[in-house]
């Protein structure tokens, strides 16, 4: 039983270490950063394009089946009163509700005049409207 606390201490003592860079300096904070390209862009990764998704349209995710994944490229026109993470999308073949967390927006500011492309999944429920799961948000331009 002794040998818990000591073990509890020594977790606690190697646990700044650990979460440390390789070259010791801290991890630096990805928002607000120029050309900020996604949640893991200050601490490198891959960057290009994503497969296994293809590039839909609010067309086809109305049609698609439900938890079907989907990526849209287009504006968040409006936020929808009464809810914190319920938004208006559009893009060229029409418009759908999405459903945004606060942490996907990563400090960034978007406008309805930002282009922007989102993944997700479709989220179709009985007696209410087709909506999509956000699970990435991006700010184009």
């Amino acid at each position: 039983m002794k040998i818990f606390p000591i073990l509890l201490l020594a977790l606690s003592l190697s646990a700044p270490a650990l979460a440390a860079q390789p070259d010791g300096a801290a991890a630096p904070e990805p928002t607000g950063v120029p050309g900020y390209q996604g949640p893991s862009a200050s601490y490198g990764g891959f960057q290009g394009p994503t497969g296994g998704t293809e590039n839909d349209t609010v067309a086809k995710a109305l049609k698609a089946w439900d938890e079907s994944p989907v990526m849209l490229t287009g504006n968040i026109v409006e936020r929808l009163a009464g809810s914190d993470d319920k938004y208006m999308f559009r893009d060229a073949t029409g418009q759908i509700i999405v459903d945004i967390d606060h942490e996907l927006f990563w400090g960034k500011t978007v406008t309805p005049a930002n282009t922007v492309r989102i993944a997700g999944e479709v989220d179709k429920e009985m007696f209410e409207a087709t909506k999509i799961d956000v699970k990435f948000l991006e700010v184009i331009k």
